[in-house]
């Protein structure tokens, strides 16, 4: 089989481990990307298309036309459905137009229409308001994969024309299976070989929080939590914020305790940021729901609450022995939960129900 993984941008660098997956399951597989990651992560086919949303004047844009609180809203229906006003949809079609003849040509230089499996990443097609060429190769009888992220869905919704082409629809995302009738959960990803561990305990404890957007994680509370801990605890708190990807690394690595979110608004339960410090043998404190604790009852996170976590913090960085043993079961389980062995298995356990393979 052929295989094709299209996305706006290779934001979590996946893309090259499913890539690696499928080959080693004896198929061929690439991926095409609209345009290059902010974080010069690798790529492979990239169109490196016009008027993205990486630009400037984009982002100047969209905070003057949509109100902040606006971006962060969810968005209504069951399966939440991409709706706005008529000068974002009119920037779109114009866009559309002028990319039409760029798209045209990649299919024609890079057999873009050889494939037999379309993953597309985001839910987002090669072009915005329409549906081709996707819908061109879906008449020909190829298969469609819908992965959705998160904010995809929940703040963006669908789109419809790529909604009526999913044979399967899945997410990372836990949350997001309670807002579309027909979703699978594949988990995320990740290479853990390329992280080495030795689970030493520093002293002083050092906690460290990584984010881009405050708002999402709960940031302020965690940020205020720690510095009651600095004192109270004499702990080291690093708040690593919008650095760039090797340097957020560096330090995640010199972390006894990683803190993930606290807010659930992003997704519940925890993200890539936790599974990197896992695979790092850094100890991690999220906050996890009910239904994701169920979900996974086998995890090795340290379950926080807003509400009460200083007080949950005090209890953690007091036992020593609960942040060793999370040290090392934390590995343990992102090697069998999250290795790119484990989650192709998903991938093609899905591929079998569908009989493609």
């Amino acid at each position: 089989m052929k295989i094709l993984y299209i996305m706006v941008e290779n934001t979590a660098n996946t893309l090259p481990m499913f890539v690696r997956g499928h080959k080693e399951m004896g198929n061929e597989a690439r991926y095409l990307t609209l345009f290059k990651a902010a974080g010069n992560f690798q790529e492979d086919i990239c169109l490196n298309l016009p008027l993205m949303p990486n630009a400037s004047w984009f982002r100047f844009g969209k905070n003057a036309m949509i109100p902040e609180r606006t971006q962060y809203a969810e968005a209504p229906g069951y399966p939440p459905t991409w709706n706005v006003g008529f000068w974002q949809k009119s920037f779109f079609y114009v866009r559309d137009i002028i990319w039409a003849p760029m798209i045209f040509a990649a299919i024609k230089r890079y057999n873009l229409d050889d494939f037999d499996i379309y993953h597309i990443e985001g839910g987002h097609g090669l072009l915005r308001m329409f549906p081709w060429p996707l819908n061109q190769w879906k008449a020909q009888g190829k298969k469609f994969v819908i992965n959705y992220h998160g904010a995809d869905m929940r703040t963006r919704g669908v789109f419809p024309w790529i909604d009526a082409l999913a044979d399967i629809n899945t997410s990372s995302e836990l949350d997001l299976m309670e807002r579309h009738p027909k979703m699978d959960y594949v988990f995320l990803p990740f290479n853990v070989d390329n992280f080495t561990t030795t689970f030493n305990s520093g002293h002083p404890l050092r906690i460290c929080h990584a984010t881009r957007d405050r708002y999402w994680k709960g940031s302020d509370a965690i940020i205020e939590a720690c510095q009651k801990l600095e004192k109270s605890h004499g702990i080291i708190f690093d708040l690593i914020e919008n650095q760039p990807y090797q340097e957020t690394l560096r330090r995640k690595a010199l972390a006894d305790i990683y803190i993930d979110q606290v807010a659930n608004l992003g997704g519940w339960g925890y993200g890539m940021n936790s599974v990197e410090a896992l695979s790092m043998g850094v100890a991690c404190a999220t906050n996890l729901l009910q239904q994701y604790e169920a979900f996974i009852p086998d995890h090795p996170f340290c379950n926080v609450s807003k509400a009460s976590l200083y007080e949950d913090l005090v209890a953690f960085v007091e036992n020593p022995d609960k942040i060793a043993t999370l040290k090392k079961s934390g590995r343990a389980w992102v090697e069998k939960t999250h290795s790119i062995q484990a989650v192709i298995k998903q991938v093609y356990k899905l591929y079998e129900r569908e009989n493609w393979v």
